[in-house]
């Protein structure tokens, strides 16, 4: 019997539980994968998140990171919503309309789940933050704008700090066309950019060569 195995249920029913009450999209499976990668994923440097939303995928992240005792996570967003969460739109988030950000329930998220001292919220585009970024990452997560343009635009500010052997996951994969359309095309690019490690849900997860 593989206790390891056992104990890895157990590990995700407890973080699921434990991360329930925070919004957003991303699913438990989603959450404990990019949890993983966080806590054991290869090389040295930095967690950068591109669009943190309310925080839940932040949480997940932070939680594996400090449970390894390795690095905080960059959390970079503007905090103002992407186009579907606006007032009116298909995905319409409540703190978008009262309050114009998701800052300040971002901060309320990240507290109750305790890792508020293991994230360094960036509250800047994806552009801005990019221009004043100096340190090696290991872990990047592309979650922002889903169309193909932004997600393209993400990808190469941040890639160039992604160290070798380093890894750079894109949310919604098969949910967005933008960002898919962006997705297929690195995978099968001939330039070897990355090598493709598969996907969890719809988290399309590459490593680079």
């Amino acid at each position: 019997m593989n206790f390891n195995e056992i104990n890895s249920v157990a590990e995700y029913e407890r973080l699921r539980q434990q991360f329930a009450s925070v919004e957003g999209w991303l699913t438990a499976l989603e959450g404990y994968a990019l949890f993983k990668l966080a806590e054991i994923g290869p090389g040295v440097g930095r967690i950068v998140e591109i669009g943190s939303f309310l925080g839940k995928s932040t949480c997940w992240l932070a939680t594996g990171s400090q449970q390894a005792s390795r690095e905080k996570v960059a959390a970079v967003d503007h905090f103002s919503g992407s186009p579907e969460h606006q007032p009116g739109q298909g995905f319409e988030c409540e703190a978008i309309v009262r309050e114009g950000t998701t800052y300040n329930r971002f901060l309320d998220n990240i507290r109750s789940v305790g890792v508020e001292g293991y994230i360094d919220p960036i509250k800047a585009s994806s552009e801005e933050a990019a221009g004043g970024w100096r340190d090696p990452i290991r872990l990047l997560f592309i979650d922002g704008d889903h169309s193909y343009e932004a997600t393209r635009l993400d990808f190469s500010l941040w890639f160039p700090f992604v160290c070798s052997g380093g890894i750079v996951c894109f949310h919604d994969i098969g949910a967005w066309e933008g960002c898919t359309r962006y997705y297929n095309e690195l995978v099968q690019s001939a330039s070897g950019e990355v090598h493709q490690l598969g996907r969890v849900g719809s988290i399309g997860i590459v490593q680079k060569v």
